[in-house]
């Protein structure tokens, strides 16, 4: 990472991003581990509407059953796959979302599920468990996420991010369009991208976590 290209990139986002003071919050569920897993795995590929449509059916249907889904935890989101006869019915009875995992006949509430039991083999049952171990033990909470097929370095950093956690970033295919076309080449990597990322973020005085939402929403063409 040089000097140029962090200078290059903060100055397309002073830009083309405006004012950090105008930008809208970051998607976050702070209190819900099973909205966190729900929309960090049905985001993936740049499809922000459509888990954005997941999750709303979710809390729709949690809601019109009297509970509240805004306090969810990993294990009753199992539970409650569990009880509508697995994963996969859960995803086409109560979801209505067909969509399978990366590379992987199996559907979206598979991988979901999987990874929240092994969380739950680590003892991290909700989103502040997760903030919390991810200061503590961040390698081998990691390692646990994605060693479940079709979970991986996107799903495992929108997952931080959505539980609250304000120093990552997920570099999927909007950030890496984004940062290649200010910086008139691709980055070399994945860390690569979030080292400079991190950088602009500390030049600018802003969350990481900020600077990714409005670096994605501005790429997707949504407006501020």
């Amino acid at each position: 990472m040089s000097e140029t290209e962090v200078a290059l990139l903060v100055r397309a986002v002073r830009e083309e991003l405006g004012d950090p003071e105008s930008w809208r919050v970051p998607v976050e569920f702070p209190n819900s581990l099973a909205l966190c897993a729900l929309n960090s795995v049905y985001s993936l590929n740049g499809r922000s509407r459509a888990g954005a449509n997941v999750v709303g059916r979710y809390q729709q249907w949690r809601r019109d059953n009297g509970a509240n889904p805004e306090t969810d935890s990993g294990p009753d989101l199992i539970a409650l796959m569990d009880a509508a006869g697995g994963p996969r019915a859960f995803a086409l009875d109560v979801l209505d979302a067909r969509r399978p995992l990366a590379r992987s006949p199996r559907l979206r509430t598979e991988g979901i599920q999987d990874g929240l039991k092994a969380l739950q083999a680590l003892s991290i049952l909700t989103a502040e468990d997760l903030r919390r171990t991810h200061d503590e033990n961040r390698e081998a909470v990691r390692r646990a996420w994605m060693a479940v097929p079709g979970l991986g370095k996107r799903s495992w950093f929108y997952l931080l991010m959505n539980s609250g956690v304000e120093d990552e970033a997920k570099i999927d295919v909007m950030l890496s369009r984004y940062i290649a076309r200010a910086l008139g080449a691709p980055a070399r990597s994945h860390a690569h991208a979030r080292e400079l990322m991190k950088a602009v973020a500390e030049e600018l005085g802003v969350k990481l976590r900020s600077l990714d939402r409005a670096i994605w929403l501005h790429e997707s063409g949504t407006a501020q």
